[in-house]
């Protein structure tokens, strides 16, 4: 009967053979699955999630605690200098995504706009008279204050130190809400950066609405002339990304319709109405933050900076289980198969 087992197994092979081979199957299917969320950590396309990414996006983090807490004075500075850092970074890699279409939203362009007018302060102030620099602080307050800090809980931007798009988001929208309280309330150089506390309300909004308006008719213009083909040629626009969201169900789809159901143009209009609309409203009602309490400021940007925290939580918290989930997945298909 031996004979006969062994003259089987040198035909069929063994059963731990077999055994053996399900095993080592099931532990490459595993690491496949691991490494699917691995990938899932990258968060960028274009840099691989490593240590050292994680590394110096913590230590940005706590640079930037230190210094608003320690040395509000220079926080301005600190804001426009990682904006003169990483924006070119921003450029090279969403070049290669075809995501440069994003660089011509209002957020972008006013952070660019408030980083050269810091840097200038900093570097040559003579070139900003004196006379115009309490404008141009009010103005820096409303824009950071009203839709940089809204779009932080609206689009709801994470913490997430080690990929550097939602850094950047947390950048261009956090970051400018922080300097705003600083060049309100704290001890910053008041010869750059005056403030006339009992300003009057029209005084106060006209400046950043005149600039909303006229970046809004600069950004409508590109994008019914060139921008709305651009999402057939494989561009990202914000346009396309907010309508084209839950597979074309979603709240902007619901009120302005889905893309290519009638004129996208005049589809456009209307969402850029209502953008520009809700901007406008946002900048005006950050005037009774200025003339509020540096203690109700300081709640509102403590619950925005919260908010950013929670998201970030969630985020690690979602991907984390899903290696274990992932993992519950392939035991239950292994039972299916017993």
């Amino acid at each position: 009967m031996e004979h006969v087992n062994a003259a089987y197994e040198s035909i069929v092979g063994s059963p731990l053979q077999y055994e053996r081979k399900t095993y080592l199957d099931g532990l490459q299917e595993a690491k496949r699955s691991v490494t699917k969320q691995e990938k899932a950590l990258t968060v960028t396309h274009t840099m691989p999630f490593n240590k050292y990414k994680v590394f110096f996006g913590f230590l940005k983090s706590y640079v930037t605690i230190y210094i608003f807490g320690h040395a509000p004075h220079e926080f301005p500075a600190w804001n426009a200098l990682q904006m003169l850092v990483l924006y070119p970074v921003t450029v090279y890699r969403w070049a290669r995504l075809k995501w440069l279409v994003f660089l011509t939203e209002f957020c972008w362009v006013s952070n660019l706009f408030l980083a050269g007018y810091c840097i200038t302060l900093h570097i040559r102030p003579a070139l900003v008279p004196p006379e115009h620099r309490t404008t141009m602080t009010h103005f820096f307050f409303a824009v950071a204050a009203g839709p940089l800090q809204a779009a932080v809980v609206l689009l709801g931007n994470a913490l997430v130190p080690h990929s550097p798009d939602h850094m950047m988001s947390l950048l261009i929208h956090l970051q400018p809400a922080m300097t705003a309280y600083c060049l309100r309330w704290l001890d910053v150089d008041r010869e750059l950066f005056p403030i006339d506390a009992s300003v009057d309300f029209q005084t106060y909004a006209l400046p950043p609405v005149i600039f909303l308006l006229i970046w809004a008719i600069l950004h409508a213009t590109f994008f019914i002339v060139w921008g709305l083909d651009l999402g057939d040629k494989g561009y990202a626009t914000t346009f396309h990304y907010n309508l084209g969201g839950g597979k074309g169900n979603n709240i902007f789809t619901k009120v302005l319709g889905k893309l290519g159901d009638g004129s996208d143009r005049v589809r456009f209009i209307r969402y850029e109405c209502f953008s520009i609309v809700c901007n406008a409203l946002t900048l005006c009602a950050t005037y009774v933050l200025f003339r509020s309490s540096m203690r109700i400021h300081f709640c509102v940007l403590g619950f925005v900076g919260t908010m950013s925290s929670y998201n970030g939580a969630s985020w690690y918290a979602y991907r984390f289980t899903k290696f274990s989930k992932e993992l519950d997945r392939l035991i239950a298909d292994a039972k299916k198969d017993e």
